[in-house]
Protein backbone atom coordinates (compact mmCIF):
# COMPACT_ATOMS: atom_id res chain seq x y z
CA UNK A 1 0.00 0.00 0.00
CA UNK A 2 1.87 3.37 -1.12
CA UNK A 3 2.29 5.97 1.95
CA UNK A 4 -0.04 8.37 0.25
CA UNK A 5 -3.12 5.38 0.21
CA UNK A 6 -2.16 4.00 3.79
CA UNK A 7 -2.47 7.65 5.66
CA UNK A 8 -5.94 7.85 3.67
CA UNK A 9 -7.13 4.50 4.65
CA UNK A 10 -5.72 4.70 8.45
CA UNK A 11 -8.12 8.21 9.05
CA UNK A 12 -10.72 6.35 6.82
CA UNK A 13 -13.80 4.93 8.99
CA UNK A 14 -14.13 1.20 8.71
CA UNK A 15 -18.22 0.56 7.48
CA UNK A 16 -18.58 -3.12 8.17
CA UNK A 17 -16.66 -5.89 10.40
CA UNK A 18 -14.16 -7.23 7.77
CA UNK A 19 -12.87 -3.93 7.40
CA UNK A 20 -12.47 -3.31 10.96
CA UNK A 21 -10.83 -6.54 11.61
CA UNK A 22 -8.57 -5.76 8.38
CA UNK A 23 -7.72 -2.13 9.59
CA UNK A 24 -6.41 -3.76 13.03
CA UNK A 25 -4.51 -6.93 10.90
CA UNK A 26 -3.32 -3.82 8.86
CA UNK A 27 -2.39 -1.25 11.25
CA UNK A 28 -1.79 -2.35 14.59
CA UNK A 29 -0.42 -6.06 13.22
CA UNK A 30 -2.98 -7.64 15.31
CA UNK A 31 -4.60 -10.99 14.06
CA UNK A 32 -7.62 -10.79 17.09
CA UNK A 33 -9.34 -14.39 17.05
CA UNK A 34 -13.22 -13.99 16.34
CA UNK A 35 -13.92 -17.06 17.02
CA UNK A 36 -14.61 -18.15 20.14
CA UNK A 37 -13.80 -21.77 21.00
CA UNK A 38 -15.43 -22.18 24.66
CA UNK A 39 -19.23 -22.87 25.12
CA UNK A 40 -20.86 -19.42 26.26
CA UNK A 41 -17.78 -17.63 25.32
CA UNK A 42 -17.07 -14.63 22.97
CA UNK A 43 -14.54 -14.17 20.93
CA UNK A 44 -11.73 -11.40 21.45
CA UNK A 45 -12.89 -9.20 18.41
CA UNK A 46 -16.51 -9.33 19.50
CA UNK A 47 -15.13 -6.64 22.00
CA UNK A 48 -14.03 -4.67 19.22
CA UNK A 49 -17.22 -4.47 17.18
CA UNK A 50 -19.19 -3.44 20.04
CA UNK A 51 -16.91 -0.86 20.86
CA UNK A 52 -16.29 0.53 17.67
CA UNK A 53 -20.16 1.00 15.66
CA UNK A 54 -22.36 3.12 16.65
CA UNK A 55 -24.60 3.56 18.73
CA UNK A 56 -22.17 1.25 21.31
CA UNK A 57 -23.70 0.40 25.19
CA UNK A 58 -22.12 -0.27 28.05
CA UNK A 59 -19.63 -3.13 28.08
CA UNK A 60 -18.47 -5.69 30.36
CA UNK A 61 -15.07 -7.60 29.35
CA UNK A 62 -14.20 -10.11 31.42
CA UNK A 63 -11.23 -12.15 30.49
CA UNK A 64 -7.91 -13.76 31.36
CA UNK A 65 -4.73 -11.92 32.80
CA UNK A 66 -2.38 -11.83 29.90
CA UNK A 67 -5.52 -12.24 27.41
CA UNK A 68 -5.08 -9.15 25.40
CA UNK A 69 -8.05 -6.99 27.27
CA UNK A 70 -5.52 -4.04 27.93
CA UNK A 71 -4.08 -4.26 24.37
CA UNK A 72 -7.33 -4.53 23.07
CA UNK A 73 -8.67 -1.50 24.72
CA UNK A 74 -5.70 0.59 23.34
CA UNK A 75 -6.69 -0.10 19.89
CA UNK A 76 -10.60 0.23 21.05
CA UNK A 77 -9.45 4.51 22.27
CA UNK A 78 -7.26 4.78 19.01
CA UNK A 79 -10.20 3.64 16.57
CA UNK A 80 -12.68 6.23 18.62
CA UNK A 81 -9.94 8.69 18.61
CA UNK A 82 -9.29 9.20 14.71
CA UNK A 83 -12.71 7.53 13.49
CA UNK A 84 -14.94 9.52 15.57
CA UNK A 85 -14.22 13.27 15.28
CA UNK A 86 -14.70 15.06 18.82
CA UNK A 87 -14.81 11.87 20.54
CA UNK A 88 -12.99 12.44 24.43
CA UNK A 89 -12.01 9.17 25.46
CA UNK A 90 -10.80 8.91 29.35
CA UNK A 91 -8.68 5.84 30.80
CA UNK A 92 -9.56 5.13 34.41
CA UNK A 93 -7.78 1.75 35.66
CA UNK A 94 -7.62 0.36 39.23
CA UNK A 95 -4.06 2.03 39.48
CA UNK A 96 -2.80 5.04 37.93
CA UNK A 97 0.28 1.92 36.94
CA UNK A 98 -2.72 0.01 35.23
CA UNK A 99 -3.75 3.24 33.57
CA UNK A 100 -0.51 3.56 32.05
CA UNK A 101 -0.60 0.23 31.11
CA UNK A 102 -3.26 1.36 28.07
CA UNK A 103 -1.43 4.34 28.12
CA UNK A 104 1.64 2.83 26.65
CA UNK A 105 0.03 0.80 24.19
CA UNK A 106 -1.86 3.79 22.97
CA UNK A 107 0.77 6.28 22.86
CA UNK A 108 3.38 5.25 20.09
CA UNK A 109 0.36 4.92 17.87
CA UNK A 110 -0.23 8.81 18.47
CA UNK A 111 3.29 9.66 18.55
CA UNK A 112 3.36 7.50 15.14
CA UNK A 113 0.85 9.88 13.44
CA UNK A 114 2.39 13.02 14.58
CA UNK A 115 0.17 13.82 17.67
CA UNK A 116 2.21 14.76 20.71
CA UNK A 117 0.83 13.91 24.19
CA UNK A 118 0.67 16.94 26.37
CA UNK A 119 3.44 15.88 29.21
CA UNK A 120 2.94 19.68 31.35
CA UNK A 121 3.15 19.01 34.65
CA UNK A 122 2.13 15.60 35.66
CA UNK A 123 -0.97 15.68 32.68
CA UNK A 124 -0.40 12.70 30.22
CA UNK A 125 -3.52 13.46 27.44
CA UNK A 126 -3.34 14.15 23.97
CA UNK A 127 -5.35 16.22 21.60
CA UNK A 128 -6.25 15.09 17.87
CA UNK A 129 -6.54 17.39 15.40
CA UNK A 130 -9.83 16.18 14.59
CA UNK A 131 -11.07 17.41 17.70
CA UNK A 132 -10.85 13.87 19.45
CA UNK A 133 -8.91 13.97 22.97
CA UNK A 134 -7.81 11.64 25.60
CA UNK A 135 -6.01 11.52 28.79
CA UNK A 136 -5.43 8.99 31.81
CA UNK A 137 -6.99 9.61 35.44
CA UNK A 138 -6.28 8.69 38.43
CA UNK A 139 -8.08 6.56 40.78
CA UNK A 140 -10.00 9.10 43.04
CA UNK A 141 -13.09 10.60 43.16
CA UNK A 142 -11.52 14.02 42.35
CA UNK A 143 -10.23 12.89 39.06
CA UNK A 144 -13.45 11.34 38.30
CA UNK A 145 -16.24 13.92 39.38
CA UNK A 146 -17.22 17.03 37.29
CA UNK A 147 -15.45 14.92 34.06
CA UNK A 148 -17.76 14.83 30.76
CA UNK A 149 -16.40 12.49 27.85
CA UNK A 150 -18.14 10.42 25.75
CA UNK A 151 -16.04 6.94 26.08
CA UNK A 152 -15.04 5.53 29.91
CA UNK A 153 -12.51 3.12 29.65
CA UNK A 154 -11.90 1.37 33.18
CA UNK A 155 -9.52 -1.32 33.50
CA UNK A 156 -8.54 -3.99 36.10
CA UNK A 157 -12.45 -2.84 37.34
CA UNK A 158 -11.83 -5.60 40.06
CA UNK A 159 -9.21 -3.01 41.79
CA UNK A 160 -11.34 -0.14 41.78
CA UNK A 161 -12.49 1.52 45.17
CA UNK A 162 -16.35 1.00 44.96
CA UNK A 163 -16.91 4.73 45.53
CA UNK A 164 -15.01 5.73 42.35
CA UNK A 165 -16.63 2.82 40.21
CA UNK A 166 -20.08 4.65 41.52
CA UNK A 167 -18.70 8.28 40.44
CA UNK A 168 -18.12 7.12 36.90
CA UNK A 169 -21.42 5.96 36.26
CA UNK A 170 -22.10 9.70 35.96
CA UNK A 171 -19.52 11.08 33.70
CA UNK A 172 -20.78 10.01 29.80
CA UNK A 173 -22.77 11.97 27.46
CA UNK A 174 -23.33 11.24 24.14
CA UNK A 175 -22.89 13.65 21.04
CA UNK A 176 -23.52 14.23 17.60
CA UNK A 177 -26.64 13.07 15.64
CA UNK A 178 -26.56 10.91 12.53
CA UNK A 179 -23.52 9.49 11.20
CA UNK A 180 -21.64 11.98 13.53
CA UNK A 181 -23.14 10.31 16.49
CA UNK A 182 -20.97 9.25 19.72
CA UNK A 183 -23.12 7.34 22.08
CA UNK A 184 -21.63 7.92 25.95
CA UNK A 185 -20.75 4.31 26.87
CA UNK A 186 -18.47 2.75 30.15
CA UNK A 187 -16.50 -0.37 29.67
CA UNK A 188 -15.50 -2.29 32.70
CA UNK A 189 -12.28 -4.35 31.67
CA UNK A 190 -10.95 -7.05 33.89
CA UNK A 191 -10.17 -10.54 34.92
CA UNK A 192 -12.84 -11.69 37.78
CA UNK A 193 -10.23 -12.14 40.69
CA UNK A 194 -12.70 -13.29 44.07
CA UNK A 195 -15.91 -13.57 45.31
CA UNK A 196 -17.72 -10.74 46.65
CA UNK A 197 -15.26 -7.89 44.72
CA UNK A 198 -16.59 -5.05 42.49
CA UNK A 199 -16.34 -7.28 39.23
CA UNK A 200 -18.83 -9.71 40.39
CA UNK A 201 -21.13 -7.13 41.46
CA UNK A 202 -20.79 -5.63 37.87
CA UNK A 203 -21.19 -9.02 36.30
CA UNK A 204 -24.23 -9.75 37.60
CA UNK A 205 -25.15 -6.42 37.66
CA UNK A 206 -24.51 -6.26 33.51
CA UNK A 207 -28.57 -7.52 32.33
CA UNK A 208 -30.34 -5.18 34.52
CA UNK A 209 -28.36 -2.23 33.51
CA UNK A 210 -28.23 -2.97 30.27
CA UNK A 211 -24.79 -3.66 29.36
CA UNK A 212 -23.39 -6.67 27.67
CA UNK A 213 -20.71 -9.03 28.45
CA UNK A 214 -18.06 -10.11 26.70
CA UNK A 215 -16.18 -13.07 28.46
CA UNK A 216 -13.24 -14.92 26.66
CA UNK A 217 -11.30 -17.19 29.09
CA UNK A 218 -6.82 -18.37 27.95
CA UNK A 219 -8.34 -20.87 25.12
CA UNK A 220 -9.90 -18.02 23.05
CA UNK A 221 -5.91 -16.66 22.61
CA UNK A 222 -3.78 -19.79 22.36
CA UNK A 223 -2.21 -20.66 19.64
CA UNK A 224 -3.21 -23.09 17.38
CA UNK A 225 -1.45 -26.30 18.31
CA UNK A 226 1.07 -28.08 16.45
CA UNK A 227 -0.63 -31.74 14.75
CA UNK A 228 2.56 -33.71 15.83
CA UNK A 229 2.43 -31.97 19.88
CA UNK A 230 1.34 -35.12 21.80
CA UNK A 231 -2.49 -34.72 23.76
CA UNK A 232 -1.50 -37.40 26.30
CA UNK A 233 0.96 -35.59 28.61
CA UNK A 234 0.40 -32.20 27.73
CA UNK A 235 -0.34 -30.63 31.05
CA UNK A 236 -3.12 -28.61 29.15
CA UNK A 237 -5.20 -31.49 28.04
CA UNK A 238 -7.80 -31.62 31.36
CA UNK A 239 -8.28 -27.52 30.13
CA UNK A 240 -8.53 -27.80 26.50
CA UNK A 241 -9.10 -31.41 25.26
CA UNK A 242 -8.24 -30.89 21.61
CA UNK A 243 -9.54 -27.70 21.85
CA UNK A 244 -6.20 -26.26 21.02
CA UNK A 245 -6.01 -27.59 17.32
CA UNK A 246 -8.44 -25.14 15.92
CA UNK A 247 -7.17 -22.16 18.06
CA UNK A 248 -6.19 -19.49 16.16
CA UNK A 249 -4.65 -17.23 19.30
CA UNK A 250 -1.58 -15.49 19.88
CA UNK A 251 -0.53 -17.18 23.54
CA UNK A 252 2.27 -19.60 23.22
CA UNK A 253 1.17 -23.03 24.12
CA UNK A 254 4.86 -23.43 25.97
CA UNK A 255 3.92 -20.10 27.68
CA UNK A 256 0.63 -21.18 28.93
CA UNK A 257 2.25 -24.71 30.33
CA UNK A 258 4.41 -22.71 32.45
CA UNK A 259 2.22 -21.08 34.12
CA UNK A 260 0.03 -23.67 34.95
CA UNK A 261 2.37 -24.85 36.50
CA UNK A 262 3.40 -22.11 38.61
CA UNK A 263 0.09 -21.39 40.39
CA UNK A 264 -2.86 -23.31 42.01
CA UNK A 265 -5.69 -25.09 40.42
CA UNK A 266 -8.06 -22.50 41.52
CA UNK A 267 -5.84 -19.66 40.61
CA UNK A 268 -5.86 -21.01 36.91
CA UNK A 269 -9.19 -22.06 37.02
CA UNK A 270 -10.36 -18.53 38.28
CA UNK A 271 -7.80 -15.92 36.45
CA UNK A 272 -7.09 -17.66 33.36
CA UNK A 273 -10.18 -19.82 32.53
CA UNK A 274 -12.47 -17.66 33.90
CA UNK A 275 -14.40 -20.78 35.24
CA UNK A 276 -15.05 -19.09 38.79
CA UNK A 277 -13.83 -16.03 41.07
CA UNK A 278 -11.45 -17.87 43.67
CA UNK A 279 -13.11 -18.30 47.17
CA UNK A 280 -10.01 -17.71 49.05
CA UNK A 281 -10.55 -16.19 51.90
CA UNK A 282 -14.46 -16.94 51.59
CA UNK A 283 -16.57 -17.36 54.68
CA UNK A 284 -18.66 -20.39 53.46
CA UNK A 285 -16.54 -21.73 50.60
CA UNK A 286 -19.00 -24.25 50.08
CA UNK A 287 -21.89 -22.53 48.88
CA UNK A 288 -23.11 -23.85 46.03
CA UNK A 289 -25.60 -22.70 43.66
CA UNK A 290 -26.17 -26.04 42.05
CA UNK A 291 -26.59 -27.05 44.88
CA UNK A 292 -28.39 -24.81 47.24
CA UNK A 293 -30.91 -23.03 45.24
CA UNK A 294 -34.02 -24.70 45.13
CA UNK A 295 -37.07 -23.02 42.78
CA UNK A 296 -39.22 -25.50 43.68
CA UNK A 297 -41.27 -23.97 46.51
CA UNK A 298 -43.79 -27.19 46.44
CA UNK A 299 -40.89 -29.41 47.80
CA UNK A 300 -40.58 -27.09 50.95
CA UNK A 301 -43.86 -26.12 51.57
CA UNK A 302 -45.72 -29.07 51.56
CA UNK A 303 -42.99 -30.52 54.25
CA UNK A 304 -44.22 -30.39 57.98
CA UNK A 305 -42.82 -27.26 59.47
CA UNK A 306 -42.53 -23.81 60.75
CA UNK A 307 -42.45 -20.44 59.16
CA UNK A 308 -40.46 -18.12 60.70
CA UNK A 309 -39.38 -14.51 60.35
CA UNK A 310 -35.62 -14.25 60.77
CA UNK A 311 -35.49 -10.20 61.08
CA UNK A 312 -32.04 -7.97 61.63
CA UNK A 313 -33.03 -4.81 62.74
CA UNK A 314 -31.26 -1.05 61.10
CA UNK A 315 -32.10 1.82 60.26
CA UNK A 316 -28.99 3.67 58.55
CA UNK A 317 -27.60 0.10 57.79
CA UNK A 318 -30.35 -1.86 56.25
CA UNK A 319 -33.28 -3.69 58.01
CA UNK A 320 -33.49 -7.84 56.63
CA UNK A 321 -36.05 -9.71 56.89
CA UNK A 322 -35.81 -13.50 55.64
CA UNK A 323 -38.68 -15.56 55.40
CA UNK A 324 -37.64 -19.20 56.78
CA UNK A 325 -38.97 -22.12 56.97
CA UNK A 326 -38.20 -25.28 58.56
CA UNK A 327 -38.84 -28.73 58.58
CA UNK A 328 -37.93 -32.12 59.57
CA UNK A 329 -34.79 -33.23 60.09
CA UNK A 330 -33.76 -29.63 60.66
CA UNK A 331 -33.96 -28.98 57.00
CA UNK A 332 -34.75 -25.25 56.26
CA UNK A 333 -35.81 -23.24 53.11
CA UNK A 334 -35.18 -19.51 52.81
CA UNK A 335 -38.35 -18.73 50.83
CA UNK A 336 -37.64 -14.86 50.47
CA UNK A 337 -35.79 -11.67 51.21
CA UNK A 338 -36.89 -7.76 52.20
CA UNK A 339 -34.02 -5.45 52.94
CA UNK A 340 -34.69 -1.82 52.86
CA UNK A 341 -32.54 1.15 54.85
CA UNK A 342 -34.05 4.43 56.18
CA UNK A 343 -37.34 3.35 57.84
CA UNK A 344 -38.89 2.34 60.98
CA UNK A 345 -39.96 -1.19 62.17
CA UNK A 346 -43.64 0.05 61.97
CA UNK A 347 -42.39 1.09 58.34
CA UNK A 348 -41.32 -2.59 56.90
CA UNK A 349 -44.70 -4.64 59.00
CA UNK A 350 -46.85 -3.86 55.76
CA UNK A 351 -44.40 -5.08 53.34
CA UNK A 352 -43.28 -8.11 55.17
CA UNK A 353 -47.36 -8.74 55.79
CA UNK A 354 -48.01 -7.66 52.33
CA UNK A 355 -45.74 -10.47 51.14
CA UNK A 356 -47.90 -13.70 49.85
CA UNK A 357 -46.50 -16.45 52.29
CA UNK A 358 -49.30 -15.22 54.99
CA UNK A 359 -48.78 -13.70 58.29
CA UNK A 360 -45.58 -15.94 60.08
CA UNK A 361 -46.43 -15.51 64.04
CA UNK A 362 -42.55 -16.73 65.05
CA UNK A 363 -39.90 -14.48 64.77
CA UNK A 364 -36.16 -14.71 65.78
CA UNK A 365 -34.39 -11.46 65.50
CA UNK A 366 -31.37 -10.06 66.84
CA UNK A 367 -31.14 -8.76 70.93
CA UNK A 368 -30.10 -4.97 69.68
CA UNK A 369 -34.05 -5.25 69.00
CA UNK A 370 -35.11 -4.87 73.12
CA UNK A 371 -33.16 -1.97 73.44
CA UNK A 372 -36.29 1.27 73.95
CA UNK A 373 -36.82 3.31 71.34
CA UNK A 374 -35.64 6.89 72.46
CA UNK A 375 -38.54 8.69 70.85
CA UNK A 376 -42.01 5.83 71.89
CA UNK A 377 -40.28 4.29 74.91
CA UNK A 378 -41.29 0.88 72.94
CA UNK A 379 -38.71 -1.60 71.70
CA UNK A 380 -38.82 -3.39 68.11
CA UNK A 381 -39.65 -6.44 70.14
CA UNK A 382 -42.48 -5.13 71.99
CA UNK A 383 -43.85 -3.64 68.49
CA UNK A 384 -43.67 -6.83 67.03
CA UNK A 385 -45.15 -8.65 70.17
CA UNK A 386 -47.97 -5.83 69.78
CA UNK A 387 -48.71 -7.44 66.65
CA UNK A 388 -49.10 -10.95 67.91
CA UNK A 389 -45.70 -11.99 66.83
CA UNK A 390 -44.53 -14.56 69.39
CA UNK A 391 -40.70 -13.21 69.19
CA UNK A 392 -37.72 -14.99 70.35
CA UNK A 393 -34.02 -13.14 70.83
CA UNK A 394 -30.75 -14.28 72.72
CA UNK A 395 -27.63 -13.31 72.62
CA UNK A 396 -25.24 -15.94 70.85
CA UNK A 397 -20.91 -16.13 69.50
CA UNK A 398 -21.32 -15.51 65.98
CA UNK A 399 -18.64 -17.86 65.66
CA UNK A 400 -20.81 -20.40 66.53
CA UNK A 401 -23.33 -20.03 63.85
CA UNK A 402 -20.83 -19.46 61.26
CA UNK A 403 -20.47 -23.22 61.84
CA UNK A 404 -23.71 -24.01 62.29
CA UNK A 405 -24.76 -23.10 58.56
CA UNK A 406 -21.27 -23.98 57.21
CA UNK A 407 -22.54 -27.91 58.76
CA UNK A 408 -26.28 -27.42 56.97
CA UNK A 409 -24.56 -25.98 54.05
CA UNK A 410 -22.08 -29.50 53.96
CA UNK A 411 -22.82 -31.72 56.48
CA UNK A 412 -20.06 -34.34 57.61
CA UNK A 413 -22.65 -37.06 56.89
CA UNK A 414 -26.15 -36.99 55.07
CA UNK A 415 -27.54 -34.51 52.34
CA UNK A 416 -27.19 -30.63 52.76
CA UNK A 417 -30.08 -28.92 55.01
CA UNK A 418 -30.02 -25.58 53.81
CA UNK A 419 -31.49 -24.27 50.57
CA UNK A 420 -32.67 -20.78 49.25
CA UNK A 421 -35.03 -19.65 46.90
CA UNK A 422 -33.17 -17.66 43.35
CA UNK A 423 -35.28 -14.70 44.49
CA UNK A 424 -33.06 -14.30 47.19
CA UNK A 425 -30.64 -12.66 45.36
CA UNK A 426 -29.15 -10.47 48.47
CA UNK A 427 -28.65 -13.32 50.62
CA UNK A 428 -26.75 -15.19 47.29
CA UNK A 429 -24.97 -12.65 47.05
CA UNK A 430 -24.05 -12.42 50.94
CA UNK A 431 -23.09 -15.77 50.82
CA UNK A 432 -20.73 -15.47 48.12
CA UNK A 433 -19.48 -12.48 49.16
CA UNK A 434 -19.17 -12.75 52.94
CA UNK A 435 -15.21 -13.09 53.66
CA UNK A 436 -12.01 -12.64 55.83
CA UNK A 437 -9.80 -9.83 56.01
CA UNK A 438 -6.83 -10.03 53.47
CA UNK A 439 -4.54 -9.68 56.73
CA UNK A 440 -5.86 -12.68 58.59
CA UNK A 441 -8.16 -13.20 61.64
CA UNK A 442 -11.14 -15.24 62.35
CA UNK A 443 -13.87 -13.00 62.92
CA UNK A 444 -15.27 -11.81 59.29
CA UNK A 445 -15.25 -8.44 57.74
CA UNK A 446 -18.19 -5.74 58.69
CA UNK A 447 -18.41 -4.53 55.47
CA UNK A 448 -21.97 -2.95 55.72
CA UNK A 449 -23.30 -4.76 53.03
CA UNK A 450 -23.45 -8.62 53.32
CA UNK A 451 -22.61 -8.68 57.23
CA UNK A 452 -26.47 -7.95 57.46
CA UNK A 453 -27.63 -10.66 55.99
CA UNK A 454 -25.68 -13.46 57.58
CA UNK A 455 -26.95 -11.97 60.40
CA UNK A 456 -30.26 -12.38 59.90
CA UNK A 457 -29.06 -15.90 58.17
CA UNK A 458 -27.46 -16.86 61.65
CA UNK A 459 -30.68 -16.82 63.42
CA UNK A 460 -31.46 -19.94 61.08
CA UNK A 461 -30.14 -22.00 63.95
CA UNK A 462 -32.11 -20.67 66.96
CA UNK A 463 -35.52 -22.39 66.71
CA UNK A 464 -34.08 -25.77 66.70
CA UNK A 465 -32.44 -24.65 70.00
CA UNK A 466 -35.69 -23.08 71.28
CA UNK A 467 -37.37 -25.99 70.87
CA UNK A 468 -34.54 -28.44 73.17
CA UNK A 469 -35.08 -25.34 75.89
CA UNK A 470 -38.49 -25.99 75.88
CA UNK A 471 -38.12 -29.85 75.78
CA UNK A 472 -35.91 -29.76 78.49
CA UNK A 473 -38.18 -27.65 80.58
CA UNK A 474 -40.74 -30.64 80.39
CA UNK A 475 -38.39 -32.94 80.89
CA UNK A 476 -36.77 -31.68 84.08
CA UNK A 477 -39.34 -31.64 86.47
CA UNK A 478 -40.36 -35.25 85.77
CA UNK A 479 -36.41 -35.97 86.47
CA UNK A 480 -36.99 -33.91 89.41
CA UNK A 481 -34.47 -31.74 88.84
Amino acid sequence: MKRKNAKEAFWKQCQTEQQLWKWVECFQGIRVPRRPVCPGHSAPFDYLKLAYFEPATDLVVWAPRGGGKTRLGAVATLLDLIHKPGCAVRILGGSLEQSLKMWEHLCPELLRNGVLPDRRGNSRRANLPNGSSVGILTQSQRAVRGLRVQKLRCDEVELFDPRVWEAAQLVTRSKGRDKAFVAGAVEAISTWHTIGGLMERVVEGAAEGGAKVVKWCLLEVLERCHPHRNCDSCPLWNDCRGIAKTCNGFVKIDDAIAMKRRVSQEAWESEMLCRRPAARKSVFPSFDPEIHLAADERRFTQMNGDLWLAIDFGFANAFVCLWILRGDGDVAYVLDEYVQPMRTVDEHLPEIEGRPWGKARRVACDPAGAARNEQTAMSNVQLLRSRAYVVKFRRSLIMDGLEMIRAALRPAAGEPRLFIHPRCKRLIAALRGYRYAEGGGEVPIKDGEHDHLIDAALLLREPRQWRRRRLAEVLMPRAGI
